[in-house]
């Protein structure tokens, strides 16, 4: 008793650093990350009066207006600068509104006419509501934005018109996914069964070509393919000289140049995972299949090929995960319009200093991610233990 004790003991012991990592370096940041998607405080924080008479749903009178002007009036240069930028990401317009009147605060007599006279703007009511949301402390509207959705003048939920082009871009970021995936798994089955099989120089050759690209910049590599793709590049000129072609193909800035940059940047993920599952079936197995009769390609397809399966999905699925926060490669190679989820994430981020719509659009992407991999783990799942190994 006291052994197991004293065993258990030192388990959670040599538990305890790996957990304190994730959580640390995982756990902690994504909750941050997935707040900062939703959090309106600096608003709330900005606008106390005016906050006050949101949370009041009190109609647009004089005292919103006194509210407005003496919060504007309070407030420094770089926090009226500050909220005038979040204002204007949900009501475009709303930062020069914001600047003018906190500019004249102290000139502008109290009450609402006075301030509808000093801009005409503020007899909008799309500025008002506007306010009216994003003085709460918790919003959606980042998610909204996201999702193509909007909110009506009474409060619901609408479409907004060609307001879906995030989603449009999720599904492009997922599809170019999917095929590096395919693509990797095709081109790297036949390499990791080289790797497994063949003798001991050509093993050699193709594992260290493998290898390689793991000791070679993301950057690096694709700038070679923007050197072996572009117009004047060595693949159009070798088309040329052969007379293959009549003219250079276009080879980069689309989606072809996008899609085989990543697959030659991912292709290591998926061989490695084969070559591991590959080197656990036995030899003697074939050799059985082969002394009952069955062909070599009958013994490929229903003795070493559904074996070789548990690596092949985790050589794609790694792939395909990691293809999805792509933002180098697609930029240098890629078109306007090939490139994927994390070109805009860094666009709000570092241009726009929109954290909230960059957490948005990460947490959609985390969600997809989620969505797909429930697609395969949860029938394997409720399936039979017989049926859950491919």
């Amino acid at each position: 008793m006291i052994r197991s004790k004293g065993g258990a003991l030192a388990t959670l012991l040599l538990l305890l650093p790996p957990l304190a990592l994730y959580v640390g370096v995982y756990l902690l940041p994504m909750l941050a990350f997935g707040g900062a998607s939703v959090d309106n405080g600096v608003l709330g924080q900005r606008f106390p009066r005016l906050a006050a008479w949101a949370a009041s749903a009190a109609p647009v009178d004089d005292a919103a207006a006194v509210a407005l002007l003496a919060d504007l009036g309070v407030l420094r240069p770089e926090e009226r600068a500050e909220a005038a930028r979040m204002l204007n990401q949900d009501q475009p317009g709303f930062r020069s509104l914001i600047m003018t009147t906190g500019n004249a605060a102290g000139t502008i007599g109290p009450g609402l006419a006075a301030l509808r006279s000093f801009d005409a703007r503020w007899a909008e009511d799309r500025f008002w509501f506007s306010l009216r949301q994003n003085l709460e402390p918790v919003t959606w509207r980042h998610f909204r934005k996201a999702l193509g959705l909007g909110l009506s003048p009474d409060g619901g939920i609408t479409r907004v018109e060609g307001g879906d082009i995030y989603l449009r871009i999720m599904l492009r970021t997922l599809v170019i996914g999917f095929e590096v995936a395919a693509l990797t798994v095709l081109i790297g089955y036949p390499l990791a069964y080289a790797v497994v099989n063949a003798g001991p120089r050509l093993r050699g050759l193709v594992l260290g070509a493998v290898l390689l690209g793991f000791w070679t910049s993301i950057l690096v590599r694709t700038t070679a393919w923007v050197v072996l793709l572009q117009t004047n590049g060595l693949i159009n000129g070798l088309l040329l000289r052969l007379g293959l072609v009549d003219a250079p193909l276009p080879l980069i800035f689309n989606r072809f140049g996008t899609v085989v940059a990543i697959t030659h940047v991912l292709l290591p993920f998926a061989i490695l995972p084969i070559v591991n599952v590959m080197r656990q079936i036995p030899a003697a197995q074939r050799d059985a299949s082969r002394s009952l009769g069955a062909g070599p390609i009958e013994t490929f397809l229903r003795v070493y090929l559904p074996q070789t399966l548990r690596g092949v999905a985790v050589g794609g699925g790694t792939v395909f995960i990691l293809a999805l926060g792509f933002y180098v490669t697609p930029a240098l190679v890629g078109g306007p319009g090939d490139q994927m989820l994390a070109y805009y994430i860094a666009d709000f981020m570092q241009k726009q200093l929109n954290w909230g719509m960059a957490s948005a659009l990460g947490i959609m992407l985390l969600a997809a991610v989620a969505a797909v991999l429930a697609l395969w783990f949860v029938p394997r799942l409720f399936a039979a233990p017989s049926a859950r190994r491919p």
